[in-house]
């Protein structure tokens, strides 16, 4: 796993780290925000660097919790593959 960038959030209790794994791109969100580590994983999203990026930037700015990632994910994604 190659970390791209991380992005920090609320005075650094969530970080948001973009990664590179095996030709894809994935999201890895941190969040200590409610006292216990809370952490959740998304690999092979897309092969776009700047799709991820872009997704990256939106997770972090909307304060996606590791509890909905997945779902906020699959949601971006389809409505961005949508015709």
């Amino acid at each position: 796993m190659n970390i791209v960038t991380t992005v920090e959030t609320a005075k650094g209790k969530i970080s948001y780290t973009l990664f590179e794994y095996e030709n894809s791109y994935g999201i890895k969100v941190r969040s200590e925000i409610f006292g216990e580590p809370e952490e959740a994983v998304v690999r092979d999203i897309t092969t776009r660097r700047s799709f991820a990026e872009t997704l990256l930037y939106a997770l972090a700015d909307n304060l996606v919790l590791p509890s909905t990632l997945r779902e906020v994910v699959e949601e971006y994604v389809t409505a961005a593959f949508t015709v």
